[in-house]
């Protein structure tokens, strides 16, 4: 069961966010708050797995959470689309607690996906959110344009999706219907081109490089 603690700047989409949580069997709902007045005192006292919060990214920006929290909780946001960019480069900071960013108007099933994703450990962006990395024009943007993305194949692309989605060799191996050797062979170059050493490394520099997606 994962522990949630929600908050919101209205009692009408606090209440949306409480019956959504309470709705979900996996989910347990500890805590909620309005306004992020006393949010970090409920945190301390409730110790959520995760904490769902609709709310306009400026407003985190100058309200951070404590350092423990980043340690402690895993953040999913829903943001308006405006705020797209700023939630973007909130998930890139190092010491961010944010590990999911959602559009508010983002489906139930959709929001608990993000929930179990982010609890796993898992960096979640929704597919609106991903398509803001593109410009107006249909040009790449500076993230998508890096040269370390034009270097994943789109099977490489594929895979690491669904590494970032927590499935091992053999299950991978099963859903793209090539074998476990091929998989294992495919995570060495994903690793080696993302410069990272382990699947939680490369899930996360994925994430900050654009290429995960909900």
């Amino acid at each position: 069961m994962i522990k949630v603690l929600v908050c919101a700047n209205s009692r009408v989409e606090l209440a949306r966010l409480e019956a959504l949580v309470n709705s979900a069997r996996s989910l347990e709902l500890v805590g909620s708050s309005l306004g992020r007045a006393d949010l970090i005192q409920q945190l301390a006292d409730t110790q959520p797995d995760v904490l769902l919060e609709l709310s306009v990214l400026d407003d985190l920006e100058e309200s951070r959470l404590p350092d423990w929290v980043a340690k402690t909780v895993a953040q999913v946001v829903l943001v308006p689309e405006p705020e797209f960019s700023v939630a973007l480069a909130a998930i890139r900071a190092a010491d961010s607690a944010l590990r999911g960013v959602l559009p508010t108007g983002a489906s139930a099933r959709e929001i608990q996906t993000a929930i179990e994703g982010a609890a796993a450990g898992l960096f979640v962006l929704h597919p609106d959110v991903w398509e803001h990395l593109v410009t107006p024009s249909g040009a790449p943007s500076r993230a998508s344009s890096d040269p370390v993305l034009q270097q994943l194949s789109p099977r490489e692309s594929e895979i690491l999706n669904l590494l970032a989605a927590g499935l091992g060799n053999k299950e991978i191996a099963w859903r793209l219907k090539i074998s476990e050797h091929t998989v294992k062979f495919h995570v060495t170059s994903i690793f080696n081109k993302l410069n990272a050493s382990s699947r939680a490394e490369a899930v996360t520099v994925g994430v900050r490089r654009g290429l995960i997606i909900l």
